[in-house]
């Protein structure tokens, strides 16, 4: 069986297995994960950061942004384009997050682009994790192209459940840096 095949099989069998978690439960845990999240001296020394507007599926970042907003830090979240590319817009408000092409919330107005900085953090959506902090993603490749280039701090959200020993990857996956969960840090 080839990368590819793997790969999508998993998405498949992460994907029930999140539908699984009762709605009460994914709360709880979501809550669990912003809280340990916004404890990390990486999220507090950080001046920018960059998120994704979550799906109902994935765990939420509502609480991180509404937190890094009152903490004054500037935060970005993605708009995909044709051919893979992925620019990151300052969002203020989430109002200004409407439905795309993708069908995934993204910035309304592309007119404050993300610039880097050194102690800038990413939260990277995954399907599930590896212990070693290889993901699975969506099957699009937008986020590896993006990782490439980004100079901070890499984290990736998960529930400890979704923490396997190896995930299959290619040569253009990349790790990332730490794995939150409800119960610990995962440092890499």
């Amino acid at each position: 069986m080839d990368i590819r095949s793997q790969k999508n099989e998993l998405r498949n069998y992460f994907s029930k297995k999140r539908q699984t978690i009762p709605p009460s439960e994914k709360r709880a845990l979501d809550d669990d994960i912003a809280k340990r999240f916004v404890a990390m001296n990486a999220f507090k020394s950080s001046n920018q950061i960059l998120l994704y507007a979550s799906t109902d599926d994935e765990i939420s970042t509502s609480y991180i942004f509404d937190y890094a907003l009152e903490c004054g830090k500037k935060c970005f979240f993605p708009k995909c384009y044709e051919h893979s590319e992925m620019i990151f817009y300052s969002v203020k408000d989430s109002s200004d997050l409407i439905m795309d092409a993708f069908n995934i919330k993204a910035p309304k107005y592309e007119d404050d682009p993300y610039s880097p900085m050194p102690s800038d953090i990413i939260i990277v959506p995954a399907m599930a994790y590896d212990k070693n902090g290889f993901r699975l993603g969506y099957g699009k490749g937008f986020y590896d192209r993006f990782l490439s280039g980004f100079l901070g701090t890499k984290i990736g959200l998960s529930y400890s459940d979704f923490i396997v020993d190896s995930l299959p990857r290619g040569r253009y996956d990349l790790s990332v840096d730490i794995i939150v969960t409800e119960k610990r840090y995962i440092c890499l």
